[in-house]
């Protein structure tokens, strides 16, 4: 994978701009996205039609099944196309038995209903995870973006059934004047009480409108769920910043002679000038620029205009007359996208009932946190004389590892002694904020000592002397002191 080599803006987005980069995407090659999606489920969705052509019900159903499979070659396709690549019909080809046959049973099993499968795909296609590490990757990749998601999911499969709607009116217009006999000779045989007399015809048409339907809605989930996952990667591994330091380097080594010269020749009178300057004045003038600057914009949107009490469609909308169950198909709609929103809303606020979970349980709260910044916190993780052992492994020369030790075995400690919540996300100035809000009982001072020799090893590289080890190894607070 070369970053260089992106064909998109890569920087950090908001959950619904990192949906609508995946738009673009689609976009930019729909027509190929289109056709790759039918390469992977056109046969079994012919072969479905010829075996099941009296019962169009459940060849729809199986054809909802098994779109995961189209998805993923639009995956395939996407991931290529986006680092540079321009993958041909051949391996479009060759990747079909894969997007069937990769992980089948979990895949179109029990994964089948999950609603974050676009961006879990991505997971277990472009990175070969399994077992632990994907499921754990997974929790990672939908901790920003699952929200947006679930809606998108939940949407296009609703836009779905609209767009099957349109496509079926369409074809009725389209049918010449006179042509359609078998059309109307299947509408005045049709009861519309009787949702299980539906003509074959009608019935047929319907599945068939549908179906595209769905395939030009799963397109675009495919790439709003690609563009999360690329969201999110930025996000975690700074892919922004990466590239933005290539871009350095590569300006750098084409202008470095020229720079050299020119600064050396411009550089005194500028830097003598500037270091003159009252940094106060300075900080005065950036936070002067326009950029800082607070802009309201207020808009007055006008009452919206009466609409008639009822509205009569033209004759051709009603099929030889509106049926009873068309209103009870409205309502149905209503309470399922009334039921998806508070669904949605609870889901995004879930951490209000953790949060209630967690004060009114301390252990609970504690035993639930076991990895902080990437360190293992929980207590099965970290030995039973801790001083004794980070000590241990000082004197063997392992510096970093013993004040990993400690730190780690504090952090556990306050949670489970000192009532502290930290959280999996929480930087070192977080923990150091909660430890002081949380009083006597979490050692504040041990802990801000401790914190500080830490942050100053971890990223400045400066090793404490063995007198300070020693001393924090003494003055362990959280059990029994031990001499080191």
């Amino acid at each position: 994978m070369r970053l260089d080599r992106v064909t998109a803006e890569i920087r950090p987005r908001s959950d619904w701009e990192a949906a609508d980069l995946g738009f673009a995407l689609v976009r930019r090659d729909f027509w190929r996205c289109f056709a790759v999606w039918w390469l992977a489920v056109g046969v079994p969705t012919v072969a479905a039609a010829w075996w099941l052509w009296d019962s169009p019900l459940t060849g729809l159903m199986l054809f909802w099944w098994w779109k995961p499979a189209g998805m993923r070659l639009v995956l395939f396709e996407l991931s290529r196309r986006l680092f540079g690549e321009t993958p041909g019909w051949r391996a479009s080809l060759r990747e079909i038995p894969r997007v069937w046959t990769r992980r089948f049973w979990y895949r179109f099993g029990w994964a089948r209903f999950s609603p974050w499968l676009p961006v879990t795909l991505a997971v277990e296609d472009l990175e070969g995870l399994r077992g632990k590490a994907y499921q754990q990757r997974c929790d990672q990749m939908i901790r920003r973006g699952g929200g947006v998601m679930m809606w998108m999911y939940f949407v296009a499969d609703m836009a779905a059934g609209w767009f099957g709607w349109a496509i079926l009116l369409m074809v009725k217009m389209l049918i010449p004047e006179g042509q359609d006999g078998a059309w109307r000779m299947a509408v005045a045989g049709w009861n519309p009480n009787d949702a299980a007399s539906i003509p074959l015809l009608i019935l047929r048409t319907t599945v068939a409108c549908v179906m595209l339907a769905m395939s030009l809605t799963d397109v675009f989930v495919a790439g709003a769920g690609f563009g999360v996952y690329l969201n999110n990667r930025t996000w975690i591994e700074g892919w922004d910043v990466e590239l933005a330091f290539k871009r350095l380097a590569q300006r750098l080594t084409k202008t470095a002679t020229l720079g050299l010269v020119l600064g050396m020749l411009c550089m005194p009178a500028p830097c003598q000038a500037a270091s003159r300057r009252d940094p106060a004045e300075v900080i005065r003038e950036v936070k002067a620029d326009e950029a800082f600057k607070v802009h309201t914009v207020m808009e007055r949107v006008p009452n919206p205009s009466a609409r008639p009490e009822s509205w009569q469609g033209p004759d051709w909308l009603k099929f030889g007359g509106m049926p009873t169950w068309y209103g009870e198909a409205w309502r149905v709609m209503a309470i399922a996208l009334l039921a998806g929103g508070i669904g949605w809303v609870l889901w995004i606020n879930r951490h209000v009932f953790h949060s209630r979970t967690a004060t009114a349980n301390p252990a609970a709260r504690a035993s639930a946190v076991r990895v902080v910044m990437g360190m293992a916190v929980s207590p099965d993780s970290l030995p039973a004389d801790l001083p004794g052992e980070a000590w241990a492994l000082w004197r063997q020369g392992r510096r970093q590892e013993a004040i990993a030790l400690l730190y780690r075995g504090a952090i556990s400690r306050v949670m489970a002694t000192g009532g502290v919540e930290i959280r999996e996300s929480d930087t070192e100035a977080d923990c150091l904020r909660r430890v002081d809000q949380a009083g006597k009982t979490a050692h504040p001072a041990y802990f801000r000592n401790l914190t500080g020799i830490w942050v100053r090893m971890a990223y400045a590289g400066q090793h404490p002397d063995a007198g300070e080890a020693e001393t924090l190894c003494r003055q362990w607070p959280f059990a029994e002191r031990r001499n080191p």
